[in-house]
């Protein structure tokens, strides 16, 4: 599926999940697995996962491999200080999953990849009080030469550092013990942390 205008000239707009562009994906990067989450949002994650005007769609996370296997991790100012996680970008209601995500890669890292795997797809529904949003992880595995990671895009991000996938799990770990306002957020990130670890080093 590529990005597609209509004969009035309006580009397309996509739903959250499309299983025509899922299949497509899965053709030619193998089938995801898929999983589903009913959470219970805060304050902090109302705010943004129920925003009328959100410019995405859904969300593009990919974990990129260096030539040894260690995947790549980033942090933001605005994190607690010892808080990584995997990379992750918009996917933007006019935008393919893989144009999002070929477009994310560049603006946070630069550097040149690959797409090896569809690792999966994750659906959530938060739920706050008697409110209900939904939202979309869609998660790849990418290869790189590994030059050095640089953030092109208005110092976003703050740090880079890599793991093994055997440390994958510590990182989850690390997410889910969040207290304070980034409690519910870091729950939340570490599904997607999970995911990763099962598909590439498996739930033994």
């Amino acid at each position: 599926m590529t990005s597609s205008s209509t004969s009035n000239g309006t580009r397309t707009r996509y739903p959250m999940i499309s299983e025509t562009e899922i299949q497509e994906l899965a053709a030619r990067y193998g089938q995801p697995v898929r999983r589903g989450h009913l959470l219970h949002a805060d304050e902090y994650i109302r705010r943004y996962r129920w925003r009328t005007d959100s410019d995405r769609r859904a969300e593009v996370v990919f974990a990129i491999a260096d030539p040894a296997g260690r995947i790549l991790l980033h942090a933001k100012a605005h994190y607690p200080t010892h808080i990584y996680r995997i990379l992750s970008g918009g996917i933007g209601w006019e935008e393919t999953v893989e144009a999002a995500m070929l477009r994310e890669v560049a603006e946070e890292t630069n550097l040149p990849v690959t797409i090896e795997r569809f690792l999966g797809v994750i659906t959530y529904e938060f739920h706050y009080r008697d409110e209900v949003a939904h939202f979309v992880s869609y998660i790849f595995l990418l290869r790189t030469d590994f030059s050095e990671p640089v953030c092109v895009r208005d110092n976003e991000i703050s740090a880079f550092r890599t793991v093994l996938p055997s440390q994958l799990l510590d990182v989850s770990a690390e997410l889910r013990n969040l207290i304070g306002d980034r409690r519910g957020w870091g729950q939340w990130r570490a599904l997607a942390v999970d995911l990763v670890y099962e598909q590439l080093v498996g739930k033994n």
